[in-house]
């Protein structure tokens, strides 16, 4: 029987925050009161499955193009790693689906990467594959990315109030981009340690590494780049040491991490 939203960890941030230094700068006075993210485990078959996979389509078939549309005709992306894999999201206020992403356990498939990944290190050769798992399917809706197309508001031209207000809900979205992917990895860090997991994979963009890097999140290197839905490096972790490492370093997103849900 499929799980119901109620029994699911969940978790909801609400801001304003103690601020994160070296984000994206302070949120638009306009839009911040009662706004807030809801954060969620998610079993496949619950009813924010059907919000995941349609924004996997959107994101991997219609935006990227990674994948063919034709081969999805229900206008939803699932794979055959899906129910070897634990699922996150978040959604607004407005209940939209915002983010997801999913760690990849092991099985007889493997991990993702592997299918597309040259020659890997020595030391993922060596990691225990059943405290293993790969972060995947990493998406964020395209409005709340650091880089937000300015068109998408482009139906609000010629109005100046709506313009305005549109301007600082484009700003306001922009400015989430680390409190929303900071969410979803802290319900994956939560599981991760309720499962005895060990280490994490990843196969990610330079760019987001380098941002990860900033909060004390950064991965080590295991491999050449190689195109796997863009060009991106294959990346492991230690979740004991990135525990140790942020909690020395950046004491104030370790804080964010343990904050009791509310």
């Amino acid at each position: 029987m499929a799980s119901t939203l109620a029994d699911l960890p969940q978790s909801r941030i609400r801001l304003p925050l103690r601020p994160i230094s070296g984000g994206s700068g302070e949120i638009p006075q306009e839009v911040q009161p009662r706004r807030y993210f809801d954060f969620a485990r998610v079993a496949m078959g619950n009813g924010l499955w059907d919000g995941i996979t349609h924004l996997r389509y959107d994101v991997y078939c219609l935006e990227c193009k990674y994948l063919d549309a034709a081969q999805h005709p229900t206008g939803r992306e699932t794979d055959e790693f899906d129910p070897h894999s634990i699922h996150f999201a978040s959604t607004n206020e407005r209940k939209e689906m915002v983010s997801t992403l999913r760690l990849v356990l092991d099985s007889p498939l493997g991990f993702p990467l592997e299918h597309h990944a040259g020659t890997l290190s020595g030391e993922f050769r060596g990691l225990p594959r059943d405290k293993t798992a790969e972060i995947s399917r990493l998406i964020l809706a395209k409005s709340y990315r650091r880089r937000a197309n300015d068109g998408l508001y482009g139906e609000e031209l010629g109005d100046p109030e709506k313009e305005a207000a549109a301007r600082a809900e484009a700003s306001y979205k922009r400015s989430q981009y680390p409190l929303i992917l900071f969410g979803l990895f802290k319900e994956m860090y939560m599981e991760s340690l309720s499962r005895g997991l060990e280490y994490w994979l990843a196969a990610m963009e330079p760019g987001l590494q380098k941002m990860l890097s900033k909060f004390g999140l950064g991965l080590k290197q295991m491999g050449d780049p190689m195109r796997y839905y863009g060009e991106v490096i294959p990346y492991y972790a230690s979740i004991e040491e990135l525990t140790r490492f942020v909690m020395e370093s950046r004491p104030d997103v370790f804080q964010f991490f343990g904050q009791p849900s509310s």
